[in-house]
Formats: structure tokens, sequence, C-alpha cells
């Protein structure tokens, strides 16, 4: 058998990946900004998820962060980057690692340090397991981004419930780690210095089951979860909405939600079954 190698190159500068017995470890390491991922970020994570998907020696993928961040999702300063090495242009309906993180026959495991926001959530809930630090915090940011989120849409309902699922997606509430597990989101909350420790004892009990079994196992319960839209994702980016509420989050500002005027001589139609007639004429004055 092919000895693999100790470190492995993911095309990707903030990514640290090391191969050590069956696992290939990617470590984000931007503290500087938040463990943000640029777009070669993102595709060195789908390099790893294949990576351990065709290596016979590797069963496990195991996801961490560096300082108080596990990854706070995408960064948006890097959207025009010249110096990534992976083309996004011609894989941009594919530009995320998520939905390879969930077909892989091996098991991904997220070992969440600290913080884990918009991407960094995700890539928890396409794992097949999610160990967290008792530091570790959680948010829902996306539509405060103006981006129909589809592939949080499409499993944190099925993890925790729609009317939780909810209450993170609409209400934009921090959550902690005890609450995180309380709630379903992660699998187990350990002290954080013992993190790495807790993790290779989870893996080792892994171990025990049969990987043939294991790849078979995950591939079934796959069948059940609902497709991504992933179409509806792409469609998100570019409006003038989700350009508004960047502009705002670059500038520190509050976003100017514009309001949709396409259905307003529909709704015009509609308002004298509720409306006071008064009111109607002084709405028409003043349009």
């Amino acid at each position: 058998m092919t000895e693999l190698p100790a470190e492995v190159d993911l095309t990707a500068e903030e990514l640290v990946g090391r191969i050590k017995g069956d696992t290939l470890t990617v470590t984000i390491n931007r503290p500087e900004k938040r463990n943000a991922l640029t777009a070669d970020g993102y595709h060195g994570i789908k390099r790893a998820a294949m990576i351990v998907a065709d290596e016979p020696a590797l069963s496990f993928l195991v996801i961490t962060g560096t300082g108080e961040t596990f990854c706070a999702g995408g960064d948006m300063n890097a959207v025009g980057n010249d110096d990534r090495r992976w083309d996004s242009f011609t894989d941009a309906y594919d530009v995320t690692p998520f939905e390879t993180l969930g077909k892989i026959p091996k098991i991904v495991v997220c070992a969440v340090n600290g913080t884990a926001l918009g991407g960094g959530l995700v890539m928890s809930l396409y794992s097949d397991l999610v160990i967290a630090s008792d530091r570790a915090r959680f948010r829902v940011p996306d539509l405060t981004r103006g981006v129909y989120e589809a592939f949080i849409a499409a499993r944190i309902p099925q993890r925790i419930g729609t009317l939780r699922a909810n209450h993170l997606i609409y209400g934009n509430d921090w959550i902690d780690a005890a609450e995180a597990e309380r709630l379903g989101l992660v699998g187990r909350v350990v002290a954080h210095e013992a993190l790495a420790a807790e993790t290779e004892a989870l893996l080792d009990r892994v171990r025990q089951t049969g990987p043939t079994a294991r790849a078979a196992m995950k591939r079934e319960m796959a069948r059940a979860l609902p497709a991504v839209d992933v179409a509806g994702y792409w469609s998100s980016m570019g409006t003038q909405e989700q350009i508004e509420a960047f502009t705002a989050f670059l500038r520190k500002r509050p976003p100017q939600w514009s309001v949709n005027s396409e259905r307003d001589a529909f709704v015009h139609t509609r308002r004298p079954a509720w409306m006071p007639p008064a009111s109607i004429s002084e709405g028409n004055e003043n349009r």
C-alpha cells in the first residue's frame, strides 16, 4: 500500500492538512479573519473530502479551527481575490463543499473549537459527527446578508425541528455550546482544553465499527434527507437585496431594505376589502 504523506496541499493558504494514521485533519488557520474561508478555502475542504473518499487507508476527515473561532463562513472581502488558485467561475454552482461532506462514504467530523456561523455552521450540518468545545457559539446570520441559505434550510429543521430552526434563522440569535447540544445541533460538548483528545477518543469508538457497514449506513440515512435548492441559493447572489446587505455589513451600518412594488396594482384592488375609504384616498394622493 502506498505510504501517504504527512502534509497535504489543499491549495488554500488558510488550510493546514495533516494525515495521521487513518485520519486527515484540516485546520482552518486564519485567525486574523476569524477563520473566514476564501473561495480557495472552500474548494480546499472539498479537495480534502475527496482525498479521504479515494484513499483506502483513510477513514476520517476531521475539520477544526485555530484560536477562538471555528469558522465565520465565507470571507466577503475576498470575492474578487486575484490570487486565488481555484477557478470559482466555472464551478459556481458547485462552489461549496457542503454536499460533498455528506456524500462521501467516509466519516466526517467537525471539532468545533469556537465560534461557528455561516459556512462554519453549515459544515457541521453536513458532517456525520459534531463535537464542540464548551466555548463554542453558533449563529445563522445569512438572512442579514440578503442570502437565501438553501443549505441551512435543507438541513437544520431536520436536525433540531422546524420551530427551533425558525428562531435561529429569523431571530438571528447566538446560542452557546450547551444550548446547541440541548437542541441537537451538536452531538457532544467537552471542555475546551480536551477537544482534541475527546475527538480522538470518539474516533477510537467509531473504529470499532465496520467500515463497509458505516458507509452503507451513511448512504441510507442520506436518502431520507431533502434535496438542496442549489439553483435557488445561487439566484440569491448578486441581487439588489444581497448587494445592499453586503455593502451595509462592510460599511458597518444597518441595511436599507427596498420594498418590492411589483404587485402594487394588484394590492390596490384588494385594499377596499379591509381599508377605510378615506385611507385609500389619502394613499392615492401620496403616490
